[in-house]
């Protein structure tokens, strides 16, 4: 019976040893994931929190609660514990990211229930991490989760265009764009012309009281021209192409998230950029529907 309790004793000695000196006094929780994507672009749209929601698994509840450079503090909500934890983003390679976590849990308790308790909950705050720290990773993998839209790369399709430039003192109205539209399709039909796809728009502000603006429509072959009309011969090269339904705004905020793109990704532009209205927005009154697409080409 003593060699028993003896046994006994001496495993849960050994027991009590090893927790203490196996369960550190600092308990680590870290965790890091690669995206394909600039880590200058990953910030950026990490930096914009407002939009978290989209990615962030509904079984977890992280707050923000500040953002630096490149790194954003969070508070995790586990189990009515507030969890501080730092997210950070750093360079992998020119084209990939690095996006991580961390936090630590200090474990001094001298009861090793209470070291235990700490390690299994130091566990299931790390789950809980992984899981938003995946999410986090699919989301900016992609090139929509970085920009807001979704970028794609293509060609060309349209190398004659028939166009129509104006000098105005501000951006044109809707009235003075498809008036312009009008001329280049009678224009067109003048000289037994045919019309291949919507219109192309590009508005750009020279300074406080000129806006250059230019309208083209593509055609499926070379017509005679005369001023104020010009054929265009677009090279049939690469195109960054964005699909939008939206007012302005929307178009607006996808012309910069494109050039954004440009530059994160150290492409050029060998001419200006435009916007095809797909939709017309005179016989569309809601421009919540207006179906429009950027086309930006690039080498």
């Amino acid at each position: 019976m003593r060699k028993i309790v003896l046994l006994l004793s001496t495993i849960a000695v050994l027991s009590l040893v090893a927790i203490y000196l196996l369960l550190p006094k600092l308990l680590i929780i870290k965790g890091t994931q690669a995206v394909n994507q600039s880590a200058p672009s990953v910030i950026r749209g990490m930096m914009q929190t407002d939009k978290w929601w989209e990615w962030m698994p509904k079984e977890t509840t992280l707050n923000l609660t500040g953002t630096m450079v490149a790194t954003i503090q969070t508070e995790l909500i586990l189990d009515e514990v507030k969890v501080p934890v730092e997210f950070s983003i750093i360079d992998d390679t020119s084209t990939n990211a690095i996006i991580g976590f961390e936090t630590s849990m200090e474990n001094t308790n001298w009861s090793p229930i209470a070291r235990v308790q700490n390690y299994l909950f130091a566990k299931k705050i790390q789950g809980q991490l992984d899981l938003i720290l995946s999410a986090a990773g699919n989301y900016y993998n992609t090139v929509k989760g970085v920009y807001g839209f979704d970028i794609q790369e293509t060609n060309v399709q349209d190398s004659s265009l028939i166009a129509l430039d104006q000098v105005l003192m501000d951006t044109p109205t809707l009235v003075q764009i498809y008036d312009m539209v009008a001329q280049l399709e009678q224009h067109i039909i003048a000289q037994n012309g045919k019309i291949k796809n919507d219109p192309m728009v590009n508005i750009t502000r020279i300074n406080k009281e000129e806006v250059y603006t230019q309208v083209a429509i593509p055609i499926e072959k070379d017509i005679q021209v005369k001023p104020p009309f010009t054929l265009k011969k677009m090279v049939l090269g690469k195109l960054l192409s964005v699909a939008v339904i939206g007012d302005a705004s929307i178009v607006n905020s996808a012309l910069v998230a494109t050039k954004q793109y440009l530059g994160d990704k150290q492409r050029t532009s060998p001419a200006i950029p435009y916007v095809i209205y797909n939709t017309n927005r005179m016989k569309e009154l809601d421009a919540q529907k207006w179906k429009s697409t950027i086309n930006y080409p690039v080498f």
